[in-house]
């Protein structure tokens, strides 16, 4: 095939367009997708620094929803009225965060989230709050049922966690409620 012939081919071809880290080949869901709420104007940058995978910087509490991004600018497109378009910063700290899950192995991410897991089905237990308790339980279960084979040596302190967790359920999930 000669390169006139590739090139022609090329240009029939719909080119994908890069949506919020997706790709789209249909232009009317890809505009769609770009069209982002602005956030609130009261809401105060996000740390970079305060954006770590260990569960320990996480912190105790309820997970506070993330504004979603906004939507990257296409080069030479002037961007649609109400339609927010990224700042190089926000590209740079994006392309920074790709990097760094790129850089770190899946094995850390899935004990990451196992431990996490672990220390809010205790902290649930811990609150008596065993009714919603039982989903992260059964997520840890989940995650050790599938890939624990895969974990090396942090398999069997999470199993293990895991068992104690379900031990403290049964007990919390048959204990009646105190009189209050």
């Amino acid at each position: 095939m000669s390169d006139e012939e590739r090139s022609e081919q090329e240009a029939e071809r719909p080119r994908p367009r890069v949506v919020d880290k997706r790709v789209s080949t249909n232009p009317e869901g890809a505009a769609a997708a770009r069209k982002v709420d602005p956030p609130p104007a009261a809401a105060p940058a996000a740390d970079p620094a305060s954006t770590s995978s260990s569960p320990s910087a996480a912190g105790v509490g309820a997970p506070q929803p993330q504004p979603e991004p906004p939507a990257p600018a296409e080069p030479g497109r002037p961007a649609a009225p109400g339609e927010q378009v990224w700042t190089p910063e926000q590209e740079a700290e994006a392309r920074r965060m790709a990097e760094e899950i790129a850089a770190t192995p899946s094995i850390e991410w899935v004990v990451n989230t196992a431990v996490s897991l672990a220390n809010i089905a205790a902290t649930k237990l811990d609150l008596n709050n065993a009714a919603d308790a039982s989903l992260p339980i059964d997520a840890l279960a989940g995650i050790l049922d599938k890939v624990g084979d895969k974990l090396g040596n942090v398999e069997q302190p999470l199993r293990q966690t895991l068992a104690q967790l379900q031990m403290a359920f049964a007990e919390r999930a048959n204990t009646p409620p105190s009189p209050g």
